[in-house]
């Protein structure tokens, strides 16, 4: 194969590498904004001052620019309805998240997680599973989308995921309900660590952005590579067509003391 078209080849094969670096660097960059986006929405939305939950969400529909407002709340939560939520760790600990349907008092239903409480010694439940009363109390929550379902098994009093639909499915609930969240309580509904409250998430942007530059780097290094390897074949064969050919050095820190040093002895 000639010189040319062999380089060809190489030039494709290093543009090939060079375009799927690119999109590799696009999708960090697009990791990145969605992350940079969850921390703004997070830092605009999670102070505010309490509304009414109908405000922001309809039965069956949300808006997500609303995520993480918080809501007041009045009614009475439906204790004998409580589930478990599955494989929640915290702090790197085992552990669920317990849900309690909690009524208004307009009629509606709206799911309530209420904290997060340690495995028990069999890993299959809490050792202790506190429960509210079914006083009539005001709450404030912050809303959150209703999870996707996994369409996995849980035993009985637990669901895979935060899916309202699952929830409804699992304990059975005639009332009208807000399906498309849910609300992570803002504070304890009795004062206790048990189950332990959500704290406000730290999320950070993360590496994406230096794994970004990375990709785009190793783009470039594919061009760089294949000019080094042009230029090294053909000082090879000028070598080889001309015996005093010497290719060019570059210089070394040092080299001009060492040609007086050898000058001189």
């Amino acid at each position: 194969m000639q010189a040319w078209k062999r380089w060809a080849v190489w030039l494709l094969v290093a543009s090939l590498f060079a375009i799927a670096c690119v999109f590799l660097a696009d999708w960090q960059f697009s990791r990145r904004a969605e992350a940079v986006a969850k921390m703004d929405l997070i830092a605009t939305n999670f102070d505010k001052p309490a509304i009414d939950l109908a405000a922001i969400s309809d039965l069956d529909s949300f808006d997500l620019a609303n995520e993480w407002r918080p809501v007041s709340l009045t009614g009475n939560f439906l204790s004998e309805k409580a589930v478990l939520v599955r494989n929640r760790p915290y702090s790197g600990q085992a552990g669920f998240l317990q849900v309690v349907p909690f009524k208004l008092i307009s009629g509606e239903v709206v799911a309530i997680e209420t904290g997060w409480l340690p495995t028990g010694s069999d890993n299959d439940e809490p050792d202790v599973i506190p429960l509210p009363n079914n006083e009539i109390i005001k709450l404030v929550g912050r809303v959150r989308p209703a999870e996707p379902t996994l369409n996995r098994d849980a035993p009985a009093g637990q669901i895979a995921t935060l899916n309202v639909e699952s929830l409804i499915s699992k304990v059975g609930i005639s009332d009208p309900v807000y399906r498309a969240v849910y609300i992570r309580l803002a504070e304890s509904y009795n004062n206790s660590d048990i189950p332990k409250v959500q704290p406000k998430p730290q999320l950070t942007e993360g590496n994406h952005l230096s794994y970004a530059f990375q990709w785009i780097l190793f783009a470039l290094m594919a061009f760089i590579a294949l000019w080094w390897a042009i230029r090294q074949e053909r000082i090879i064969k000028k070598m080889a067509l001309d015996p005093n050919f010497q290719p060019k050095r570059r210089k070394k820190i040092g080299d001009d003391d060492k040609a007086v040093e050898d000058a001189l002895t």
